[in-house]
């Protein structure tokens, strides 16, 4: 396909998405209106019908003004009212003595409930207020009937309060189909823009795209040209240091593959040495397998690492969550104690609760007190320690051992650095303290050492103190 030709394709699916998104925002907007709308109706009319009903309360409590004397009868009661009170637009008012319709206000409803006779004989029946709705030929209507007696009066009436709600209703689908049309037109202009303003943005994001098809793996120095300060500026900014962050990658990727492909090739050709040379002799025989399983658990434990560092990159690596810092460091010590005769001993304990990974903090301590376990005899004492301050959170493993040396405390976190001198002769994989690097930076904290040769190392991991208050806001 020609550039032109995806250059269309692709004007046309970012604007089909974009009118696509705009009409389900516009009709969410367009129904949640006219849902509120016909809800505004009826819930206006049943606020009509209350204050219709408060309004007769406090007319029936006050003498009649006609004579400045009480009602004498639940009659003069209803006709004064309907006289002084006058319906609004589509409302209407009629009383009800003794089971048969009375008054009318003066009006002209467009349906007369009064001629209903079996809505007359059913108002006729209610002995507490009730409010109700209900269908008539001139549309929906919600009413309201008040019984009424006066003491000392052997008349029972009721005064029906009913508000017509096919005008509001009109208004407010007027209402609606108005913001239907204007989103319709809303629509039509926002896509007749949006092709203009796609082309627009697409044409320098094309040559982003050809100039970035030209940088390959072989030769990811190359570096797109930024021009002008505006978001496509800004865009070729980002994708530049996006080929920083892949070449850096590549780099270390080869770099990794060369060292791992180094560490493993050393046992194979071990096992296979051993193999090869094999002979018939029992005790020979017992010694190569000893040696050989030896090497493949030195395999097995370099591959498990390697796993373990690949992980360390992805964003589930940690699961953190609101830990007992204080129980993290008995746990590890507990746990470490197994590691080898030493003098154990805890320095301190945070007594504090922080949100960490509790699982890979204690793999990171464990790492350190073995490391201390290669350094040191069993005279030697290895502590472990923790506290928090201000604004964060330190945790420490350190030993009376033999320290490390100064040419390598440069380099001690690196892959496959391994100290120049251990207590015991015993070469590991080079990949523990690499392991505690990564997951303090997954923690986004550090671990660094300080150490005197002849006297001792100490290893701090210190984290920003996430508290589990600020984690749940």
């Amino acid at each position: 396909m020609s550039e032109v030709g995806r250059g269309v394709t692709a004007r046309t699916r970012i604007l089909g998405w974009i009118l696509l998104i705009l009409t389900i925002a516009v009709s969410i907007i367009v129904l949640t209106t006219a849902r509120a709308e016909l809800s505004r109706v009826k819930l206006q009319a049943h606020a009509e019908l209350q204050h219709e009903t408060e309004k007769f309360r406090d007319f029936a409590s006050i003498p009649n003004p006609a004579d400045g004397k009480p009602y004498s009868s639940v009659e003069a009661l209803m006709t004064s009212h309907l006289q002084n009170n006058l319906p609004e637009h589509s409302e209407t008012f009629f009383s009800i003595i003794d089971g048969k319709e009375d008054q009318r206000s003066v009006d002209t409803p467009p349906f007369r409930l009064d001629q209903d006779a079996d809505f007359v004989a059913q108002a006729a029946e209610v002995t507490t207020p009730e409010f109700a709705d209900r269908s008539t030929p001139a549309g929906p209507v919600t009413y309201a009937v008040v019984p009424v007696q006066l003491e000392g009066s052997s008349q029972a009436g009721q005064l029906v309060i009913v508000e017509y709600l096919t005008p509001e209703y009109d208004e407010a689908w007027a209402t609606i189909w108005t913001m239907t049309i204007i989103a319709v037109i809303a629509l039509i202009m926002a896509g007749f823009f949006g092709w203009l303003v796609a082309g627009r943005v697409l044409s320098p994001i094309r040559q982003l795209s050809e100039t970035a098809s030209r940088i390959g793996e072989e030769d990811l120095s190359r570096r797109i040209e930024v021009t002008g300060n505006d978001d496509v500026a800004h865009l070729g900014v980002t994708f530049n240091r996006m080929l920083d962050r892949l070449e850096s990658g590549f780099d270390g990727q080869r770099q990794f593959l060369d060292d791992a492909g180094h560490e493993l090739r050393t046992p194979i050709t071990v096992v296979r040495g051993h193999l090869d040379v094999m002979g018939d002799d029992p005790q020979d025989r017992e010694h190569t397998l000893d040696l050989a399983g030896d090497e493949l658990r030195r395999m097995s434990r370099l591959v498990d690492e390697l796993i373990m560092l690949a992980g360390s990159e992805r964003p589930d690596f940690l699961v953190p969550a609101t830990t007992d810092l204080t129980d993290l460091v008995f746990e590890s010590f507990s746990k470490a104690t197994a590691l080898g005769t030493r003098h154990w001993i805890i320095d301190a304990t945070p007594e504090a609760f922080g949100v960490v990974d509790e699982q890979r903090l204690t793999q990171a301590l464990l790492q350190l007190a073995a490391n201390s376990i290669d350094h040191t005899d069993v005279d030697d004492t290895i502590a472990f320690g923790g506290r928090t301050t201000e604004d964060a959170i330190e945790l420490w493993v350190r030993d009376t051992g033999t320290g490390v040396a100064e040419e390598d405390l440069e380099r001690i976190f690196e892959r496959f650095a391994r100290s120049k001198r251990t207590k015991h002769g015993r070469v590991g994989t080079g990949l523990g303290l690499t392991i505690v690097d990564r997951i303090a930076k997954a923690h986004d904290g550090t671990v660094s050492v300080s150490s005197v040769e002849g006297e001792g190392s100490t290893f701090v991991v210190e984290l920003p103190w996430r508290h589990p208050e600020e984690e749940e806001r």
